[in-house]
């Protein structure tokens, strides 16, 4: 998801596309790559962070593997959690605190 909005945001953005091409305005450069990262930072800390979240709490023996592996698919990872723990309903299965 975060990979998908970046790529639209850059895609769409024609002020990156001029940036480049004329960069003597170096304050308008600066201010709209300030704009974009800071866009996507908070875009990637709030699809991410409940993710990383629920995998710690699943798995206390690996909470550093199972962590950057929720950063990198944090959809994929929300996605099979909600469904082992949810739908399926196996027994054990990550109990909520």
């Amino acid at each position: 998801m975060v990979l998908l909005t970046t790529s639209i945001l850059m895609s769409n953005n024609r002020k990156i596309i001029n940036n480049v091409l004329n960069s003597n305005n170096v304050s308008a450069t600066l201010n709209n790559n300030i704009y974009i990262l800071t866009f996507i930072s908070i875009l990637l800390f709030f699809t991410t962070l409940p993710a990383v979240l629920v995998s710690i709490n699943c798995n206390p023996n690996n909470k550093l593997g199972y962590g950057v592996l929720a950063f990198i698919f944090s959809d994929i990872y929300l996605i099979q959690w909600s469904i082992k723990k949810f739908i399926i309903k196996q027994d054990n299965y990550c109990k909520l605190k």
